[in-house]
């Protein structure tokens, strides 16, 4: 930079702070940075990645581990979960419905048996999703409909305090009113 009239000295980072006697103690110990090998990606993950707040690696989870996981409560009660009754009986019923057809209209039984259980499957999981579909609507209408009434109730009672505060006031005149006919009847003159 050239010397400018009006510019002052910016000081370097190493250089001691006005006032001071002794240089800071960066500059004794200079930093020595790691030499950039070069050797890894540029999109390699950094070295923490994946692990857990315990410093170590989730263990790699396999299909059997899952197949261990699920019970045969699980399967008993089944029919309780949301949605699962009404697609399971949609499916049964459209599976049943389909693969007689088929087997009545000349189709051998095998292919009629591979069509109801296609039946079964495209029908359940369109059943349950459907039926998930319309419970989401349905409590988003609930949470409006408790806002909407929320809303109102809050609207009802700030009316009813203003009618109460307007009563106040009129009743506060009236008495008012009332009090200064008394004290004119008071007079001597």
């Amino acid at each position: 930079m050239s010397d400018d009239k009006g510019a002052k000295r910016q000081s370097h980072p190493a250089d001691p702070p006005p006032g001071a006697t002794a240089p800071p103690d960066h500059v004794d110990k200079p930093k020595i940075y790691e030499v950039f090998d070069g050797t890894s990606t540029a999109n390699a993950l950094p070295e923490g990645y994946g692990q857990n707040s315990a410093g170590r690696r989730p263990q790699n989870v396999s299909l059997t581990d899952a197949a261990k996981t699920v019970r045969v409560e699980d399967f008993k009660n089944i029919h309780t979960y949301p949605c699962v009754r009404e697609g399971l009986l949609t499916a049964i019923g459209g599976g049943f419905a389909v693969g007689g057809t088929r087997m009545l209209f000349g189709t051998p039984i095998i292919r009629a048996c591979n069509w109801a259980a296609g039946t079964f499957c495209l029908l359940g999981i369109g059943s349950y999703e459907f039926c998930l579909q319309k419970r989401r609507l349905e409590k988003i209408n609930m949470k409006r409909a408790v806002e909407i009434i929320d809303r109102k109730k809050a609207e009802k009672q700030a009316e009813q305090e203003q009618k109460r505060a307007e009563r106040r006031r009129k009743k506060e005149e009236e008495d008012a009113a009332v009090e200064a006919r008394k004290r004119s009847n008071w007079k001597f003159w």
